[in-house]
């Protein structure tokens, strides 16, 4: 029974990681740019006051927890040998992909979204520009987050379609 609610868990959290990922960085961000300055306000509702980041990471964290089990337990506590047979191949390239993503989001995505949210959010108070400081801050976080949200993208894409097919590897290898 635990197999299943781990399944589940993994599954339509690792769906809804996807999904956000894909809504934030090829829809929402490139808008918010385009109509900056109402775009920039948007966002800042978005992740401080809807706190869309912290149920993406809720999402991420769980998505990851609950596959690292399931790999855990589908491969004898990581066993080599059977990590690298084509019937976990598939898993296996996919939990690679998802747990480098979820690092990157978790130690480099996440920190710099939450600078860009604080510095935001002193300049909306504050009403005023930024000073040079805070804006070469919010550059390098933006281009940070913008290159990492483009990692992060891509590794979700590889470890979903990794891991919805690898039923089929051992067809093909």
């Amino acid at each position: 029974m635990d197999f299943v609610v781990l399944r589940l868990i993994h599954v339509l959290g690792g769906a809804f990681w996807l999904g956000a990922a894909v809504t934030l960085f090829v829809f929402l961000q490139p808008t918010a740019q385009a109509t900056a300055p109402e775009g920039q306000r948007f966002m800042l509702h978005l992740l401080r006051n809807r706190r869309f980041s912290e149920v993406v990471l809720g999402a991420a964290l769980l998505t990851g927890a609950a596959g690292a089990i399931l790999f855990w337990r589908d491969t004898n506590g990581l066993e080599l040998k059977l990590m690298l047979q084509p019937e976990h191949l598939g898993f296996t390239v996919g939990g690679a992909a998802g747990g480098v993503a979820l690092l990157g989001f978790v130690f480099v995505g996440y920190p710099a979204g939450r600078r860009l949210i604080a510095i935001g959010s002193r300049l909306e108070t504050e009403r005023r520009p930024p000073h040079e400081d805070e804006q070469r801050i919010l550059v390098t976080a933006q281009r940070t987050l913008s290159r990492v949200g483009a990692t992060v993208l891509v590794l979700l894409v590889v470890a979903a379609a990794a891991m919805a097919t690898a039923r089929y590897w051992p067809l093909v290898l």
